[in-house]
Parts: C-alpha cells; structure tokens; sequence
C-alpha cells in the first residue's frame, strides 16, 4: 500500500513539474526561433515518440499531432491519424525540435519527444472490432476546435467518433481522459490504451458517450458511460483564442511599367509566430490567405491601392508544413504534408473551427526533405500538387511526381512522373500544367516543364515503369543554375489589366528571388521556350504566385530558407502594373537558321539592325546520376564549355516590334543564351538576355521549282 502511494505521489510530482517549464517558454528544451513560437493546440508534425540521445527503439507517427493537455500543459500526447492510436504521452515539456524546419531553414530529422516518457504504444491500429486488432477499416476525418479543446473525428469500421482528450487532477494523481461520442449501431469496440493495456466498449444500436479514463504508468484504465462532456457539443465553433487583429502599413513602390509594392508583414506578434510565408491565394472579396512553414494560416484583409490599413488575423495554426493554398468556391484548402485539408470558420469569428481532412492518401516519408507543394485546380474543379522524390522512398505511392487529387477529394492518381524536388506548378486558363524542377541529381539544370499526363520528366528513381527509362521528356526549357537555382510556381495572366501581357506565362524563382516572362512556342507538335528576367527585386524567395481577383495584379509570396538570396524571413509583396511601354522581349520564335524576338515597344533601326549588338552561344547538359551537370560544347559534344554562334544580320520589321536573327548552324540544344544591348525609338535602354532551349527546328520552306 505504502508502495503504492508513493507511486501516486511520484507521478502527481512528475506531471506537475512542467509547470515551470511550459512558464518559461511556449516549447521549453531550445532557444532557436522555432521554440519562440506558440503554436496553438495541437502541432502537426512527424514525431517519433522518443528523446533524440535516447537509444531506445523508434516509435514515428508519421502523421502525428502533438497535443498538449492541462491547465499548465502538465502532459503531451501525440496522437496518430493513420493507425489512431495514442503513440505516447509524456511529462516536463513538449516537442524537441531542434533538427527539424521549424527551427531552422534546414532541418535533418523528424520531431522528437521532450520530456519523461510516461506510456506509448506500438506501432498498431488503436481501435478493432475484435481482440486481435487485426484489419479493421480505420479513417481519419480531421479535428474540430471549441475554445481550449480538441475534438479529433475520425471512423473506425464505418462507426463515426468523435474524441475529446482531456487531463484529469485526481487526488494525488493526474489521469488521460478521453470523452468519446460513438454512433450507432455499432459492434463492440476495442481500444488500444497503452502498450498491453487495452479497454472494450460494448456495442450499441443507438449513439452513446463514454469516457475512458486511464492513468500513465499504470495498467489501471476505467470505462464507463457519460452523461456529460459529449464532444459531439463542441462541433459547432466555439470561442477564439487569437482574438487580436494585427495592423501593418504597407509600402507603396515607384516606377514603371511595373512597381513592386510591399504588404508589410506583422513579423513581431503576440504569439511569435515564424512569418516565413510559403503559398497564398484569394477570396472573392480580395481577402488574401497566406500560410507560414511553421504551420499557420493567416487571413490579410484592407488590400487596396494604398495599403495602408492592411489587417492580419489568425485563422488556423499547427498544421504540418503547409505549402500551398487554394481557394476554391471562397472555401479554403491548405495543401499540408500530411493531407489536403479543408478549413471551415464554423461560427464566422475569424478563426478555423474545423480542420477537415479532405484527402490524405499519400503517405508521408520520414525524410526531412519528403515535402508535399504548391494546390491549383483545374476547370472542373480537381486539384493539382507535387510530392518530393528526392530523398523520399519509391515505394511509397504517389511519391515524386504530380498528383491529382478529384473534386470531391475521394480519388487521388499520379499524372507525371519524375519529379525530384518540384516546388511549383501551374493550372493553365484552358487546363494548361506547367511544372518546375530543380538541379540535383538527375536533374542536370533547373527545368521547366511542360506536363502531359503520363510523361517521365528525369528523376529516375521515380520513373515508376520498367524497364528503367533511358530518356525523358524534354522541358519547355532549361534554365542554368546561376540564372535560378530553386525554381518555384508558374502564373497565367489572365486579364487585361496587367499591362500588355494578357495570356503569357510567367515564373518564379525562390532561389533567387526573382521574376520571369516565359517565352513558349510549339514546333511540330514539340513545346519550346525560354525565360526573361525582370527588373524587378523582392524581399525574400519567391515561390507562390497569384493574381487577385479584386485588383486584377499580381502578388507573390515566399520565404528565406535553404539555398535562397532571400534578405528578409518571408515577404507578400504586389507587382503593380502603372503605364509606360514594356521594353522586355515578349516573344520568341524558332526559323530553321534563326530566331524572331517579339517587343511591346518600338525599337531603335539602328541598334536593333546591328548584329553587333547581339550575343549568342549554346551549350548542352548530361544527364546523369551526378549532382547537376557540366557544359557541354554542341559542335564538340565531348569537350566542356559553350559554343560561341555568329549571328549573320538583324532585320527589324516595318513596325520596328521584331527583331529577326540569322544564325549560322542553328541546332536543337537544352540551352542558349541571347543577350542584347538595344534602344527603343526613344532612346531608352533595352538590355536583356533570354535563356532559351531548342527542342526542334521548324522545316525550311520548300521553294517552287
């Protein structure tokens, strides 16, 4: 009795000692900015239910949340929404994670436990119609939020449930209660509790509720029905708990055809939140949504002209690496690594009150690097994402490639393959798909690609057919390394009101910051281009591109992180269109012995006729295993460099908007470099150089005999 008692008394001491910890610091183990950060109720993440200088065996929820529970946070739980069982609890703090990306712009590893293990359970289903818990149907559904309290949903053999956790203070004990509501008519349930601690809740025709209550540590776990405390209450929205509404000011640019404007970002918050900002996208009414990459949403309203009354408000927090937002029918989807989920303000305060797992079918890799990017959706409604396969196991399903997800969630497929770390896509006006990679192994230089369903775009390791392919589909184009070392999403123009470029597609660059025009053309059935940089500087790493509907310009958002020129943690920034001519070539088309450049402007005769003017040499990548790839020579396919092509004349059209080039021994090539140095017929400047890639030469016109 003495024995036991002291045991009590043990674990009340241990529970309670994280008090002072949870005090001092929202996750108390580091000092990074990651661990500055309040990340609400629940965390999203990879957890392995172990310390990391622990030998113990792993215990990974892949697609974990992290919970903490009590008053003070006395106890943390992460609970795992595929097998649905309680992977662990512990006590004294919260998550480690301090080798993951929510502590630094790369991460190595998943997050671990911090604290004093208290019970776990092994990797197995947490419910079961019988005493084997062998393969009953087990689906998560998402979490509903009432105030301080979780609600998770989810379905064990088509028995819906809805669960509220909550931490107990019994005298000189403290115990894990889970309030269930079960539909019915159900069979008898059998729940895993803690490792060889399990409970059976009998069946029923009608709906009923009870609570579990089990103490750690123990084998001690009690069963019974409720009358009170039903979490099928609490779905309906409850009050916020981020009721502050941030103000910023932002900052307007100057010049023209196009000015960057800035949406100053609320980076000092009342709950240091990390503002480094990965995807974006509108509400009918110019609201914009914006998520971060330690996991929240917010809701940016007061975007007009001016930006000088921009309001911030939290929506949604704890999700898992959300990459990419859509906003489809003013309903918002966040793409996460975990899910695809859907966002529901139940009570209309401002605030996401139910996390609805719209789509999870893609398992998630342990790799730090198994990342899941970009949403966009086609004419009918189907979503559109990437999946990582660089670093991710190919034998996991809809891994490395292009995925499509059906309009009502229910069906997910693999439309490309071959993809090793593609970081942005877009859905063209008539259902266009547009994919950008980035250099690494198999991938030679960055590309962007030109999708069609079915198609193999380099990454061999995920090619996903046999025999292993020994070509790929050619790219609309190759860009080099040092022009855009981590490419980002595509955006169609799709209005008049962005200047003169209506209906041409334009892409980012993350790693550079950077904003180009996309110059494309279709020979013999073939898809071709290249890219033009413009004037243009931004903040931070661009990667997300929107057009706002109320405004009808663009806006870009993205981050500081791994391999980027980014200056600033994240940034939301605006390109504005004011008046005056572009002088940026618009268009770019291949002769069998030449190449026609389009300008919205007026050029000079003198300058643009002058061959002189004009710069142009070639080179081609190796496709191999290797990380990226060296210059190879075109005329001299074994030696190193580039080939410097003699441009025969300039000829400018009547209009003085074309500039024809002759060009001796014009071949197809993975990459060409034209630079020009040119006036407009008023004497401005027209410097550019276009990153071109030649995938097919048109035939030379027959003439009449």
């Amino acid at each position: 009795m003495q024995a036991l008692v002291m045991l009590k008394l043990s674990l009340a001491a241990l529970l309670l000692s994280s008090l002072a910890s949870w005090a001092a610091d929202p996750i108390a183990k580091g000092t990074g900015r990651g661990y500055r950060m309040d990340y609400g109720l629940v965390l999203g993440y990879t957890i392995n239910c172990r310390n990391f200088d622990e030998q113990s065996p792993d215990n990974v929820a892949l697609k974990g949340m992290a919970i903490r529970l009590g008053s003070s946070n006395e106890l943390a739980v992460c609970f795992d929404t595929e097998l649905l069982r309680y992977a662990a609890g512990w006590g004294g703090g919260f998550l480690d994670i301090s080798h993951t990306h929510l502590d630094s712009a790369k991460g190595s590893h998943e997050a671990f436990i911090d604290g004093k293990l208290l019970f776990s359970t092994p990797a197995s289903a947490g419910w079961s119609t019988n005493e084997t818990f062998g393969n009953t149907p087990l689906r998560w559904k998402g979490y509903y939020r009432h105030g301080r309290k979780i609600i998770f949903n989810y379905e064990v053999a088509g028995v819906e449930i809805h669960e509220n956790p909550e931490l107990e203070k019994l005298a000189y004990r403290s115990a894990l209660v889970r309030h269930l509501h079960l539909s019915g008519p159900r069979p008898d349930l059998h729940l895993l509790v803690a490792d060889g601690v399990h409970a059976k809740i009998p069946g029923s025709e009608t709906a009923e509720v009870y609570k579990v209550t089990f103490l750690p540590r123990t084998r001690h776990v009690d069963v019974r029905k409720s009358q009170t405390n039903d979490p099928g209450e609490l779905c309906r929205g409850g009050p916020a708990i981020w009721p502050q509404t941030l103000s910023t000011r932002g900052k307007l640019g100057a010049g023209s055809p196009y000015v960057v404007d800035t949406l100053t970002i609320p980076e000092q918050n009342p709950w240091g939140s990390w503002m480094r900002l990965t995807a974006l996208d509108f509400f009918s009414d110019g609201r914009a949504a914006v998520s971060t990459w330690s996991g929240d949403v917010w809701v940016v309203s007061g975007i007009d002209g001016e930006l000088q009354k921009l309001q911030w408000k939290r929506f949604a927090s704890g999700l898992f690496e959300p990459l990419g937002i859509r906003v489809l029918d003013d309903q918002l989807y966040v793409l996460c690594r975990d899910q695809l989920a859907r966002l529901h303000d139940l009570n209309k305060d401002g605030e996401a009150d139910w996390i609805e797992s719209f789509n999870r079918d893609a398992p998630v890799g342990p790799s730090y690097h198994a990342f899941a990017m970009e949403l966009q959706t086609d004419r009918a409604g189907n979503f559109y994402y990437t999946r990582c396969g660089q670093r991710v196991d190919p034998a996991l399903p809809l891994q490395g490639g292009l995925v499509k997800v059906s309009r009502d969630g229910k069906k997910s497929e693999l439309v490309a393959t071959g993809l090793r770390a593609a970081n942005g896509l877009a859905v063209g006006p008539n259902d266009e798909i547009t994919a950008a990679d980035n250099q690494g192994n198999w991938i030679p230089a960055s590309r962007l690609n030109w999708i069609e369903p079915g198609g193999f775009y380099g990454y061999v390791p995920h090619a996903r057919r046999t025999p292993v392919p020994t070509e790929a589909a050619p790219p609309l184009c190759w860009i080099p390394v040092q022009v855009d070392n981590s490419s980002g999403s595509q955006v169609w123009v799709t209005n008049d009101q962005w200047g003169s470029l209506q209906n041409h597609l334009l892409h980012t660059s993350y790693g550079k910051g950077a904003l180009f025009l996309v110059l494309h053309e279709q020979v013999n059935g073939v898809r071709q281009g290249g890219v033009v940089q413009f004037p243009l500087k931004f903040d931070s790493g661009i990667m997300r591109a929107r057009f706002n509907p109320k405004d009808n310009q663009l806006y870009v958002t993205g981050l500081k992180g791994w391999q980027t020129a980014g200056a600033r943690d994240g940034c939301l920034q605006r390109v504005r269109y004011t008046a005056g001519a572009l002088t940026m070539p618009t268009s770019l088309k291949t002769l069998p012995d030449g190449l026609v450049i389009g300008f919205d402007c007026e050029l000079d005769a003198k300058s643009a006729s002058d061959p002189e003017n004009y710069a142009l040499e070639r080179w081609n990548y190796l496709w191999s295993e290797n990380y990226g790839s060296p210059e190879f020579k075109v005329a001299e396919p074994a030696k190193q460099g580039r080939d410097k092509m003699e441009i025969a004349s300039a000829q400018l059209s009547s209009d003085a908007k074309t500039v024809t080039l002759r060009v001796a021994d014009l071949r197809p090539v993975h990459q060409m470099r034209l630079q020009f140095r040119l006036r407009t017929k008023d004497g401005s400047p027209v410097n550019h150089e276009i990153y071109h890639t030649i995938n097919a030469l048109p035939a030379a016109a027959r003439t009449n005999e």
